[in-house]
């Protein structure tokens, strides 16, 4: 099965849509800056809205991630022409993220610890989990088929679309929403501040970042009948890991040529047929360098693809990943004579996936 892509948002940093975000993007505008009281950049969204897409008096209850997730869901059933009536039961959400629910629950410890336990809002709860956006979206818009939350790094959306191929060939959906989203959370940064992988005016590494970025996947045959608009077929994807331990962020430049490699194979592209690369790159010496190094092994010297670094300017999470995905999908719409896509995602851990989307 390789499903096609019918409908794309992205919630980022850059954008509260993908239209945005990309005019962000080739306008060379950056989202990374420096917080209050913290030395390392963060990608922020800053003030959000969900209106029109979601009433105050509901969003008020949600944590971030889930109000990201909302917007983002409705935007891209809208995009793809895709009326949930009647469809409720074979609509799906899959929805990776990294840290979904921190930010709620640290601030329930918080009250916990430093009031009581009566003093803690009951309403933190509910949002405490990884599956909260996913849950959220599928209450508030009814999806009632297959929902999925995939708890990774950085490679979480990529695996997404790579479970949802799953879903889709073994029948148990007619489209499934398939993404990531994160919300940006002062302890996490913190800690990562500690382990001195973030990014500061004095030293290397990547930026943490939030939003909520989605496709919507369906089979090709089905998409066509309704007479969908289709981006970007999903023909290949790969995964390969390795047994690092699960902080650091080194990258053997072998496994990432094999990661590379086995999604061209399972496409059933060469190297010469890729006409764009979203790179993984982030920032990280210690995968950007070995990533940098299997793009020369697989493209060699003069490449015919063009290369996009995008997470130096949206910053790096779960949605970042999605983010590219949707903007690759995009650009093989408009461009049609790019060819084939292939979007790279290489977290720490030894999680290292890659997706092809090819133009239709």
């Amino acid at each position: 099965m390789r499903p096609v892509v019918t409908g794309v948002a992205a919630i980022t940093p850059l954008g509260r849509g993908l239209a945005a975000t990309r005019a962000a993007i080739a306008a060379g505008h950056s989202a990374c800056a420096h917080i209050p009281g913290h030395a390392a950049l963060a990608a922020r969204i800053g003030p959000f809205t969900t209106e029109p897409e979601m009433p105050k008096s509901k969003a008020r209850r949600l944590d971030l991630g889930s109000q990201y997730t909302v917007v983002a869901a409705r935007q891209c059933l809208a995009d793809a022409g895709w009326d949930l009536a009647g469809r409720e039961e074979r609509t799906g959400i899959l929805l990776g993220t990294g840290s979904g629910g921190a930010g709620p629950l640290t601030e329930l410890e918080r009250q916990i610890v430093l009031e009581s336990p009566e003093a803690a809002s009951p309403f933190l709860f509910p949002n405490t989990v990884a599956n909260a956006p996913a849950s959220q979206a599928a209450l508030e818009l009814r999806i009632k088929g297959p929902n999925v939350t995939l708890i990774q790094k950085d490679p979480a959306g990529l695996n997404a679309v790579l479970y949802a191929r799953m879903l889709l060939t073994d029948g148990r959906a007619d489209a499934l929403l398939v993404g990531a989203a994160d919300e940006w959370n002062a302890v996490y940064h913190a800690a990562y501040e500690r382990l001195h992988v973030l990014r500061t005016e004095s030293h290397p590494g990547f930026v943490l970042s939030e939003g909520a970025s989605l496709l919507l996947l369906e089979p090709e045959e089905s998409a066509r009948a309704r007479g969908a608009a289709i981006y970007a077929r999903v023909s290949g994807t790969s995964f390969v890991g390795r047994s690092i331990a699960p902080y650091r962020r080194a990258a053997e430049p072998a496994d990432l040529v094999a990661t590379m490699r086995a999604a061209l194979a399972d496409a059933g592209l060469s190297e010469t047929d890729i006409g764009l690369v979203h790179l993984s790159a982030n920032g990280s010496p210690k995968t950007d360098e070995p990533e940098a190094e299997a793009l020369r092994q697989v493209f060699g010297d003069s490449p015919r693809a063009r290369y996009a670094r995008v997470k130096d300017l949206l910053g790096e999470n779960p949605s970042s990943g999605a983010a590219q995905l949707a903007l690759a999908a995009a650009d093989l719409r408009d461009e049609p004579a790019l060819g084939a896509a292939l979007v790279n995602g290489f977290g720490a851990g030894g999680n290292f996936m890659s997706v092809v989307l090819t133009a239709v």
